[in-house]
């Protein structure tokens, strides 16, 4: 069952052009960041270079959370919802099936942009290859990417939850574009924002001398918070 539910989840996102439009703009937007980035403006060398690749990714947040939002929030257009219920009987499975594509897509997606990335980064500085960089590059930014996993999940999760695009994109996105930073200036525990939490994950700098996961795991509580109503409303909903 699983299996013919992500057949049908690729069906859905091929024929889905908002969603798959914003996630062509992913796979472009990174690079463009990269390449125009400018950032750290003391480092040099491939301290420059890996810290200009962190903050691309860092600044890309905005467009993942529109993606997964525009994804996870299409069952709820024309009564889509309605019609898979009708259709699968077993919410579980179906939930389970669109969570497992929704995973896979986003590791597609990000596979493609750290490669891009890579590779822009080594013309952009006039960096020569090595298995070193590579490792390098790959360690620092798998935080990174894991916390934009965690923010594209807690999208779906607010979009189940609402049953709507326009909630996780009207929540997340203002914190995203600075909101969040601005009301650390004035509240202290903005600190626990799902955003701000894991902000030192894209510094490269700190990064070298110490790795602070704990943001992650504030993450984790927020999703948590968001995915357990989401998940008990979906399979005691009625669609009659």
């Amino acid at each position: 069952m699983i299996k013919a539910l992500l057949r049908s989840e690729w069906i859905k996102f091929r024929s889905y052009y908002l969603a798959l439009g914003a996630a062509l703009v992913a796979l472009v937007i990174v690079p463009f960041f990269l390449m125009n980035l400018d950032y750290s403006q003391t480092a040099v060398g491939q301290t420059k270079a890996l810290s200009e690749a962190l903050h691309a990714l860092y600044l890309a947040q905005p467009v993942i959370v529109i993606f997964t939002s525009l994804y996870f929030a299409q069952e709820f257009v024309k009564s889509g919802m309605r019609t898979n219920f009708l259709t699968v009987s077993n919410r579980k499975a179906w939930l389970a099936g669109k969570i497992l594509f929704l995973f896979l897509l986003l590791l597609v997606l990000y596979s493609v942009i750290i490669s891009s990335c890579f590779f822009v980064m080594l013309a952009r500085f006039d960096l020569d290859f090595s298995w070193s960089l590579l490792g390098k590059f790959l360690y620092y930014s798998s935080f990174g990417l894991l916390s934009n996993l965690f923010l594209a999940f807690l999208t779906a999760g607010l979009a189940l939850l609402f049953q709507s695009w326009v909630v996780p994109v009207s929540v997340l996105f203002p914190l995203l574009i600075g909101l969040s930073r601005l009301l650390a200036t004035f509240i202290k525990e903005a600190k626990y924002l799902p955003d701000l939490a894991t902000l030192n994950l894209f510094e490269y700098e700190g990064l070298q001398h110490s790795i602070d996961l704990s943001g992650l795991g504030i993450q984790l509580l927020w999703l948590a918070l968001v995915w357990s109503p989401a998940i008990f409303l979906t399979l005691k909903r009625d669609v009659r």
